[in-house]
Formats: structure tokens, C-alpha cells, sequence
């Protein structure tokens, strides 16, 4: 009997452990970071906030520093993470702005369908257990930024920002406000202030980026002459920033500059 159960025994551990091995290689499987190209594979399943650390842990490895608060606090946790004061671009491989390029053409390639019912699960969730994650409080903002909806609870929330809640543009807009967006942050926001007044897009990322919004209803006969002197001091106080940090991106200089962190 005494030996029915220590081979049984025997048997549990030899199961425990090809379980805690074939976990360890799934998770050394789909790494944040490859030094290969990036497959879609790679990227199948992978949530909002998971497709955004592998393109930005990217730039980290070359010392880029965050201003985006959540990217910041994740990447100041680990060990191998130097911020300097400027990314070292000399860092960046051909491979890596590769993969970035791949990572972004991936993400903006999700149905809009998909992402909703994502957002719908994760809203559910938070009304069940009356909060979330971290994680998945991160992924909600982003899944509400990228749709341009939900925004009624952030309308009450006063972490909420101009990119997360477009109607924060009715009011004008503080350098604290603005405190943790990238350049690539403040070019976007700067074109939520057109995009609210219904202008057409040349720009091909542009009119992907806002096409996905609930809000944005493009209009051929746009002029500038809708924007109101709120907007136009809004989008003053976003290009003085933009300035500060090293002028705005454009498509002329950088045709990756949706990519950049």
C-alpha cells in the first residue's frame, strides 16, 4: 500500500512539474521583446495594453523616458530599465523599428467589433467586483481612447484626460493636464481638436486613427473657420509643448511617427 502511494506521489510531482515547465515556456513563448521579426502569431490574442509594452519596451531598451505615467510606472520596475534624457535612436535597430512598425500596423488592424466586446466584458467586470485590476483598468482606457466612447464614467473622473474624454477640449487645456503626453500623444491630440469639427485628413494614419472613433464624423466641406477661440488657444498651448520637447512629428520628417513610443 506504502508503495501505491509514494509512486503515486511520485507520479503527482513528475505532472506538477511538466505543468509549472510547459507554463514557463508558454510564457518565454510571446515575450514582450524579440530578436527576430515579429510574426502575427506573436501578436494573436494579445490585449491593448500588451500590444503597447511590446512596441514601447522597443524605445525602453534604448533609454527612452516615458512621460505617459502607466508606461513609466512598468518600465521603472524593471531592472534593466536606464531612462535617459533622450532616447538613444543609435539603439534602435532596423529590426526593432521593424517590429514597431508591425506591432501598430497589427493594432489598428483589430476590428472595431472585437475591441468593443472587449470593452463590454471589462465594463461588466468592474460593475461585478467594483474595480479592476491595474492591468485591466489600463486596458479599459485604452479600449475607451481607441473607440472614442464610454466616456460617461470619465466625464466624473478626475484622472481623465482630453484623449480619453474629447469633451475636456470644451474647457481650456493647462500644461498639467498635458503633463504626461509623448510627442506622438500631443500630435494626435492636437488633430482631436480638428477632428471634432469634422476636418478630412490627408494624412492616411490620421484618418485610420480617428475613423475608429464613435464621435468623429469627417465633413468635405470642413474649414478651419469652425474653430472656435477655444480651440485655437488649445491648440496653441499643445504645439508650445510640443516645441519644448523637440518640435511637432510630421509625416515629412518621420513617416513613422505613429510608431514612435
Amino acid at each position: 500500500m506504502r508503495k501505491h502511494i509514494e509512486s503515486y506521489s511520485f507520479v503527482l510531482l513528475i505532472i506538477l512539474a511538466l505543468v509549472v515547465v510547459c507554463g514557463n515556456a508558454q510564457t518565454s513563448d510571446r515575450p514582450l521583446y524579440y530578436e527576430r521579426e515579429i510574426t502575427r502569431a506573436d501578436l494573436a490574442g494579445r490585449t491593448l495594453r500588451e500590444l503597447s509594452l511590446m512596441r514601447n519596451t522597443i524605445y525602453a531598451r534604448a533609454h527612452n523616458p516615458f512621460r505617459k505615467k502607466w508606461l513609466n510606472d512598468y518600465f521603472s520596475a524593471q531592472p534593466w530599465y536606464r531612462p535617459e534624457k533622450r532616447m538613444d535612436e543609435s539603439k534602435l535597430s532596423e529590426l526593432d523599428r521593424k517590429n514597431a512598425a508591425i506591432i501598430v500596423e497589427y493594432e489598428v488592424s483589430l476590428p472595431r467589433a472585437e475591441l468593443a466586446e472587449h470593452e463590454k466584458a471589462l465594463q461588466a467586470k468592474k460593475k461585478a467586483e467594483g474595480k479592476l485590476s491595474t492591468e485591466d483598468a489600463i486596458e479599459l482606457s485604452l479600449l475607451n481612447q481607441t473607440l472614442g466612447e464610454s466616456v460617461e464614467e470619465a466625464e466624473n473622473n478626475e484622472e481623465a484626460t482630453p484623449s480619453l474624454d474629447p469633451r475636456i477640449l470644451n474647457s481650456q487645456l493647462t500644461l498639467e493636464q498635458l503633463s504626461d503626453y509623448s510627442r506622438r500623444d500631443l500630435r494626435l491630440l492636437r488633430n482631436t481638436v480638428y477632428a471634432r469639427r469634422g476636418r478630412v485628413f490627408k494624412s492616411k494614419i490620421l484618418q485610420d486613427y480617428f475613423k475608429r472613433k464613435g464621435w468623429y464624423k469627417p465633413d468635405p466641406k470642413y474649414t478651419d473657420t469652425r474653430l472656435t477661440d477655444l480651440d485655437n488657444r488649445n491648440i496653441k498651448i499643445i504645439m508650445s509643448l510640443e516645441e519644448e520637447l523637440g518640435g511637432p512629428l510630421t509625416e515629412s520628417e518621420d513617416k513613422n511617427w505613429f510608431v514612435a513610443a
